[in-house]
């Protein structure tokens, strides 16, 4: 029993000897002209903290905040206004597949949970829904070491996910998809 417990507190210490926390995320904001029907306007925070393994292999959770706010015009729906603000979780493991100098390409596969609610201002009435979202996705990204304290990192899109969404007594969609070009992300860690 004393020898497995040695070779158990040692093999904590040679990881975590090898192991890095690190802190970041990634701040957002986009604004689109919806081709003359209105604007949308989003705002995005997601900071994480990480745990680098070894060369390879990080284990992280990000949790996130997004803020979106959609305008019509007059003309097509009154005067209208939706709201969705946006609370998530999710950990995720990274593996850094491609090193050349301080450039590394990496794959983050996780597990997220959303929760959004919903709400919107037509013609002076309201309207007010919560929708929920569990699901799974590879996503590809590229990372800088400016230096050993500092990287920057950008992600390619939602990647390969599955998800499932639903807002009580309306909807169930499952979705499976693949969309590495419908967004970049950009954000920095401060590696400890």
């Amino acid at each position: 029993m004393k020898k497995i417990f040695m070779t158990l507190a040692a093999a904590v210490v040679a990881v975590s000897a090898n192991a890095q926390i690190w802190a970041g995320g990634e701040l957002g904001f986009t604004s689109e002209h919806l081709n003359g029907v209105g604007t949308e306007n989003v705002v995005t925070v997601r900071p994480e903290v990480g745990y680098s393994l070894n060369e390879d292999f990080d284990i992280a959770i990000a949790l996130g905040f997004s803020h979106s706010s959609d305008k019509l015009n007059k003309n097509i729906a009154g005067n209208t206004k939706f709201l969705a603000n946006t609370f998530e979780v999710n950990p995720y493991v990274r593996y850094k597949f491609f090193k050349a100098g301080n450039f590394f390409a990496f794959v983050d596969g996780g597990v997220g949970y959303a929760a959004t609610h919903y709400s919107a201002r037509m013609n002076g009435q309201k309207f007010s829904k919560n929708e929920n979202m569990v699901g799974v996705s590879i996503v590809p990204g590229i990372a800088y070491s400016v230096s050993n304290k500092v990287t920057l990192v950008s992600h390619l899109g939602e990647g390969l996910y599955y998800s499932h969404q639903w807002m009580k007594d309306y909807y169930h969609v499952n979705s499976f998809g693949c969309r590495l070009f419908n967004g970049i992300t950009f954000g920095a860690y401060y590696n400890f």
